[in-house]
C-alpha cells in the first residue's frame, strides 16, 4: 500500500497542475450524481435535494429505495438508488426484489454493491453470478446499472482491474469505486485502474462513477482530467459520473 500512496501523491501533483484548465465546473456539475443516503433524511432535506438537482441540471439524484417516491424530476436528471448497500451481503432474491420495487417507484438507475467480501474470500463465482443476475434484470427493464466495487477493500490494483474487466464483459453500464461507507474512498490509483480496464474494453459501452470522499473541486477536476486523458474524450454523463453529497456547494463557488 505504500507504493499506492506514493502513486496517488504523484498523480495528484501532476494532475493538479493541468486539470483546472482542461475541465470546467459546469461540466462536472452536469456529471454529478447528487447523493443523500441517510435513513433519517427529513422530507425537507429530500425536497431541497430535488430542488437543487433541478436548478443545477445534475446527471442524477441518488437516494435510498424507500425515498424514491418523493421525487419528480425532469427527463434530463435521472432517479437512482442503491441496492445491496452498503456491505454487499444481501441474498440475490432480496436484491432482485428490491430492484423490481425500485423500478415501480421510478428508479431509472441502480447502484448495486458487488458482494466484495465474498469475491475477496474465495467465493468469486458467487459474487460475479449475483452481479450478472442484477445486470440482466436491469437490462431487461431498460435501466442503467452501476456496480460498486468498494475499491478500498481490495488488496491491490490488479484485483480491481480483473473484477472491472469481468463486470464490463457482463454488460455493466458503469463501474463505481465506492459506497462512501468505509474509511477508504476513491483514489487516483483505483480510478486509473478502472479506466485502464475500460480502455482495454473499448467497444463495450461502460463508464465510470467515482464516489467516496470526493468533496473538493480540485479532487473532482483531477479525476475528470485523468478520465479524459485515459479515454481520449471529453467527460459527459453518459460515461462519467461523480457521486457526492457536498461537492455541489464547492463547485458552485465562484462559477
Amino acid at each position: 500500500m505504500f507504493l499506492e500512496k506514493q502513486l496517488n501523491d504523484m498523480l495528484e501533483e501532476l494532475l493538479t497542475s493541468q486539470a483546472s484548465g482542461a475541465v470546467t465546473k459546469d461540466q462536472l456539475i452536469h456529471c454529478l450524481d447528487l447523493t443523500l443516503l441517510e435513513i433519517d433524511a427529513t422530507q425537507e432535506s429530500l425536497n431541497l435535494l430535488q430542488d437543487r438537482a433541478i436548478a443545477h441540471q445534475v446527471a442524477a439524484v441518488c437516494v435510498l429505495p424507500n425515498q424514491l417516491s418523493t421525487f419528480i424530476l425532469p427527463s434530463s436528471t435521472h432517479l437512482a438508488t442503491v441496492i445491496n448497500f452498503p456491505h454487499g451481503t444481501d441474498d440475490l432474491s432480496a436484491s432482485l426484489a428490491e430492484v423490481n420495487h425500485a423500478v415501480t417507484l421510478g428508479a431509472e438507475e441502480i447502484d448495486f454493491v458487488l458482494p466484495y467480501n465474498d469475491y475477496l474470500t474465495g467465493n468469486r463465482k458467487l459474487a460475479l453470478n449475483q452481479c450478472d443476475a442484477i445486470i440482466k434484470a436491469c437490462q431487461k427493464k431498460g435501466i442503467i446499472i452501476k456496480i460498486i466495487l468498494e475499491t478500498g477493500a481490495f488488496p491491490d490494483l490488479e484485483s480491481i482491474y480483473n473484477v472491472s474487466k469481468e463486470l464490463i464483459a457482463m454488460g455493466a453500464n458503469f463501474i463505481k469505486t465506492s459506497t462512501g461507507k468505509i474509511a477508504q474512498g476513491a483514489t487516483l490509483p483505483a480510478v486509473f485502474t478502472i479506466l485502464s480496464a475500460l480502455k482495454e474494453s473499448q467497444g463495450n459501452d461502460c463508464g465510470i462513477k467515482i464516489s467516496g470522499g470526493v468533496k473538493k473541486t480540485q479532487q473532482a477536476l483531477n479525476f475528470a482530467y485523468l478520465a479524459e486523458l485515459m479515454l481520449n474524450k471529453p467527460i459527459n454523463s453518459n460515461w462519467f459520473r461523480i457521486g457526492a453529497s457536498s461537492l455541489l456547494d464547492e463547485l458552485l463557488q465562484n462559477t
